[in-house]
Order: C-alpha cells, then sequence, then structure tokens
C-alpha cells in the first residue's frame, strides 16, 4: 500500500550531537499564558501577557496614556518661540513668580500673576520643545502647586493647565509634580463650580496616573473613581463633549496597567461605560473600548463583568460599524472575554462574533488579522459545542487556511494555533463529530501550509505543528480502517513534502522537536529498524549518549518537555 511504499523512501535517523538547546530552549521562546486544558493538558487556552508580541502593544498603549494640553484659547496667537527664548522667557517669568509670593502673595497683584502664570503654560503648551525642564529648575513646580488652592478659579485653572504639561513629560519630570503634593490639590479642584477648572484638574489627574501602576494607585487611592463617574454624569446628560472626551480618558488610564485595580474600586464604573458605548463620537467611543479592554484584561471575575453587564452586543455594534481606531479596542476586548469560562465565551458566540470574525481576518491591518484568529484558537479551545459552532461558521475554515498560506508568519501562527487547538478535540476524543472535522480541514487544504510552516525556527511552534499532524495522519488511519483503505491522509502529506521535512528535522537540536518527528515517521513510513532504534539517544544529568536502550524502546518526551522560558512581569 502507500505506506509501505513511502517507507522505501525513508528511514530515521540519529541526531547529531546535542547541543546546550537540548537541555534549555532558546530564552526566547515565547510562553502561552492558557486557563483550559489543551494541547499538553496547559496551553490550548491562552490568554493575553503583557510582554506579548505587537499585537498586545497596541499604539493606544505605547503612546496615550498621557496627553499634553496643546490647546490656544480663541484670544491667545498661535505663534510659537524659539527654544533659547522660551528658556530665558521662563527665567524672567520665574523671577515674577517668586517675588509674588516672596512678598506675602499681595490680593493686589493677582491680575498681574495670573498672567505671569497664563504666559508660562503658553509655554509650556508649546508643540515642540517645551520648556518643561527649565520650569523644574527655576523652582517653579512647588509654586504651580500652591496655586492650584487658589480662591480665583482662574488662577487655579492656569495653574492645573501648567501642572497638566508638566506631568505630560518624563517619569522622572511627573515625579516632580507627585512628590511636590498635587494630586490631593488637584482632586480638590473636582469640587469646584467651573466645569474648565474640573476639566483641567481631571486632565491632570489623567496624566498622573498613566505615568505609572505606582501613580495609578495613588490617585486611585487618594480620589477613588466615583468623582469622575459624576463628572462623566454631568458632562453626558449637559452635552458637555470635551470635559466628557477628557473624563472618559482618564477613566481607560485608571484601570490600564499590571498588576490591575481591586475588582471592588473599578468594578462601579461598568454601568457608565455601558451609557458612554451608546454615544457615537470616535474619540469617546476609543476610549471606552480600551477601558474595557483594560478591564476584561484579567482574571476570571473580571471577564464576567464584562461579559454578562450587557456590554457585547455594544461591542459587537461598534466592531462592525465603526473605523479601526474604535473597531481595533472593541476587538480586543471581545477576545478578553473569549479566555474567559466556557460561558463567557459562550455570550461572544451567541451574540455572533463567529459571523464577523471572516471579515475582520481580512483587515488591513496585520495586528488586526492577527488578534482574530487568536480569538478563534480560544473558541477553538472551548466546549464541543462551541468548536463545532466555529467549524460549521461559514467560510471561517477557508479564511483559517487562507491566512496560514497568505500572511504573515504571526498572523499564520495564531491561525495554526487555532487549527491545532481543534485537532486537539479529536485527539482527546475521536468521535465521529471530531473526525469530521479532521476531514473538514484536510479537504480545505490544511495539510500544505501545516508542513510548510515547519521550518519556523519557533521551537514550540515546531512541536504544535507536529502534534496537529500527527492526529491528522491518526485520524487518516482510522478512517483507511474502518473503511478498509489505506490511510487517505498520507497522501496530501506527501504531497505536501512533508516526509522530506521530517527527514530534516531528524537532524533539529531540540529533543521534543526531534523525538516527534521520529514518532510520526515510525509509526507511518517506517519498517522495523532495529539497527535504527539501538541508535536512540539517552538522556543523561547533562548530555546525551548514544547507545543501545536496555528496554528496546524509545523514551518520548512530552508535549511540553522544555522547561518554561520566562515572561515578562491589550
Amino acid at each position: 500500500g502507500l505506506s509501505s511504499a513511502i517507507s522505501n523512501r525513508t528511514k530515521t535517523r540519529p541526531r547529531n550531537h546535542p547541543t546546550a538547546n537540548d537541555i534549555m530552549p532558546a530564552a526566547n521562546e515565547q510562553q502561552r499564558r492558557s486557563v483550559k486544558a489543551g494541547l499538553d493538558y496547559d496551553t490550548a487556552r491562552r490568554q493575553r501577557s503583557e510582554s506579548k508580541i505587537e499585537l498586545r502593544k497596541a499604539k493606544k498603549d505605547d503612546a496615550l496614556q498621557k496627553r499634553r494640553n496643546l490647546t490656544t484659547l480663541p484670544d491667545e496667537p498661535a505663534n510659537e518661540p524659539q527654544a533659547s527664548a522660551k528658556s530665558c522667557d521662563v527665567q524672567n517669568l520665574a523671577q515674577q513668580l517668586h517675588a509674588f509670593f516672596q512678598s506675602g502673595a499681595p490680593e493686589g497683584h493677582q491680575e498681574t500673576v495670573i498672567e505671569t502664570v497664563r504666559q508660562l503654560r503658553k509655554l509650556l503648551s508649546a508643540e515642540r520643545h517645551a520648556p518643561i525642564d527649565d520650569c523644574i529648575n527655576v523652582g517653579l513646580v512647588p509654586l504651580f502647586i500652591q496655586l492650584l488652592s487658589h480662591s480665583s478659579d482662574t488662577m487655579a485653572f492656569e495653574a492645573a493647565w501648567c501642572v497638566t504639561n508638566i506631568a505630560s513629560g518624563s517619569e522622572k519630570q511627573c515625579a516632580k509634580i507627585v512628590d511636590g503634593g498635587a494630586v490631593r490639590p488637584l482632586i480638590a479642584l473636582l469640587k469646584r463650580n467651573s466645569l474648565e477648572v474640573k476639566e483641567q484638574a481631571i486632565w491632570a489627574l489623567g496624566n498622573i496616573a498613566g505615568d505609572c501602576v505606582k501613580n495609578r494607585d495613588l490617585v486611585i487611592a487618594e480620589c477613588g473613581i466615583f468623582p469622575l463617574l459624576e463628572i462623566i454624569a454631568f458632562c453626558g446628560k449637559n452635552q458637555n463633549l470635551q470635559p466628557l472626551r477628557n473624563a472618559t480618558w482618564v477613566l481607560s488610564n485608571l484601570m490600564r496597567g499590571k498588576p490591575k485595580p481591586s475588582h471592588e474600586l473599578i468594578a462601579p464604573a461598568m454601568p457608565t461605560l455601558l451609557s458612554l458605548l451608546s454615544i457615537d463620537d470616535t474619540e469617546l467611543l476609543t476610549d471606552t473600548c480600551w477601558a474595557l479592554s483594560y478591564l476584561s484584561d484579567g482574571d476570571n471575575e473580571s471577564i464576567d463583568l464584562v461579559a454578562h453587564s450587557g456590554a457585547v452586543p455594544l461591542l459587537m455594534q461598534r466592531l462592525q460599524s465603526s473605523g479601526e481606531e474604535v473597531a481595533t479596542p472593541a476587538l480586543r476586548t471581545l477576545c478578553n472575554i473569549l479566555t474567559g469560562h466556557d460561558n463567557a465565551t459562550q455570550t461572544a458566540l451567541d451574540h455572533g462574533l463567529l459571523n464577523v470574525l471572516p471579515s475582520v481576518m481580512q483587515a488591513t491591518k496585520s495586528r488586526i488579522r492577527k488578534e482574530a484568529c487568536w480569538a478563534l484558537s480560544n473558541v477553538a479551545a472551548g466546549t464541543p459545542a462551541q468548536v463545532d459552532a466555529l467549524m460549521s461558521a461559514p467560510k471561517l475554515v477557508e479564511m483559517l487556511i487562507d491566512r496560514m498560506v497568505n500572511d504573515e508568519f504571526d498572523v499564520k501562527k495564531e491561525a495554526a494555533w487555532t487549527v491545532a487547538n481543534v485537532l486537539h478535540a479529536y485527539k482527546a476524543d475521536a468521535s465521529t463529530a471530531n473526525a469530521a472535522h479532521v476531514q473538514a480541514f484536510v479537504n480545505a487544504g490544511a495539510m500544505a501550509p501545516l508542513v510548510s510552516m515547519l521550518d519556523v525556527s519557533d521551537t514550540q511552534l515546531q512541536i504544535l505543528l507536529l502534534d496537529a499532524i500527527h492526529t491528522m495522519l491518526n485520524a487518516g488511519e482510522k478512517m483507511g480502517t474502518y473503511k478498509g483503505c489505506s490511510n487517505p491522509y498520507l497522501i496530501p502529506f506527501d504531497e505536501a513534502g512533508g516526509i522530506d521535512k521530517l527527514e530534516a528535522l531528524q537532524e533539529h537540536n531540540n529533543k521534543g522537536v526531534y523525538e516527534k518527528a521520529v514518532e510520526i515517521l515510525e509509526a507511518f513510513f517506517g519498517e522495523d529498524n532495529d539497527e535504527d532504534e539501538n541508535l536512540a539517544p539517552n538522556a543523561g544529568a547533562h548530555s546525551f549518549v548514544f547507545g543501545l536502550q536496555q528496554s528496546g524502546h524509545r523514551v518520548n518526551a512530552p508535549f511540553a518537555a522544555d522547561p518554561p522560558t520566562p515572561q515578562f512581569a491589550f
């Protein structure tokens, strides 16, 4: 038959002398965090880790956690002085402000001081080369913080604006604001009647919270989120759009970063976020969806909070009807939900996520296509009914194969994980339904891209692919036995160059890859070759030696034989 004919072309070979990689995998192999049983009883359902590839580090995360107020008020000129002039101006204005405080801050000079602070604010609002360090070096930060408590709303507003823009700088620059004690007087400004003052104070607090987790926790501890939610409700009711945008952005900053804030502190924001999802404003929706993505990127309690809040249908609506700015965090949130309990996953599926993903998988940006494939890999690790839903959804199987053939490597990898997770269901339970899933993938042409990707330098992915191929060929073997014919899946495997790839992998320096390749060759294409079996490697404490095995059998490592690689501490 075909199996014996092919076996005449190939023989398993002992591998070359081992290297350090046999004992310890390469340091750059990426880990996948899971919450469900899977390929090695740990890895089929994977959650996002902050050190993951650029998909998990969207532009929003990297660049927009801080915002500098560059606004020019209607009666102010837009001309920007040169950097040298700015430095000189800062020194002169600082002298005036220091003199004011040294003279006891007399009330008669209030308008002059307001104008001085306003001029400093304009300099700090420069689009390029804002003189933040100059202001710090001449001792202006303590003066700005002191002026936050001034009874004049105009004075407090200008001072808060200066504090906002200094806090938008580097971590070291922001630390000057925090260490100077600005957080409490900024929070006190939230009680002022002036909406302009409130908005500017919120903006400053948002920059402080966005600087680092320590500062975020400080803002939450001193303020909580209820004053912010009250301002959002007021602005929404009165249609004050710009303050509403700023307050929503600050809310998202209070939820970002790891470790996450405690569930009790941020859960009350959920009704407010649902209300914001109904407002048709791109900037507002973008920050709202990012807030939901941060909120759902955690344990099952956090995921359930979002999944069962009523947010899913609204997120689905935004995913389908909005531009990329909104669709990206909306998709991220839905993907986070898929990593939770089966009932959370089912909530997303019940609202039609599988029907939307084929179009998302054709998005222009590769990170969105990758996110969509990653979402499917988590569905594929779900219940049998969820796997059935994935396999029966229109165009999904064809789109997965297309991504594996025609996309960038990172997208191919996520698509391959989806196929592997579906195939693992057959490995765990060789039911008729699961066998039909294997056949569907073979008929759709999955064998060729799986074989083609065996050349990758990612050891974990190679083992994943080999395990998937082994499962496919096992399913074909059982089908052939049932029908009284040879294994029908050997032909597409051979035509894809699979045997040559397996032979080449016998030279691989990773023990798991080598043994999996040998296992497939011997199971489906080998003959009884005692000489080869006698040449299999024996593992010592620190090296491998070749020689006779007393048992006469190979010692096969488990799927995840290599020790885990470290992870970095959406």
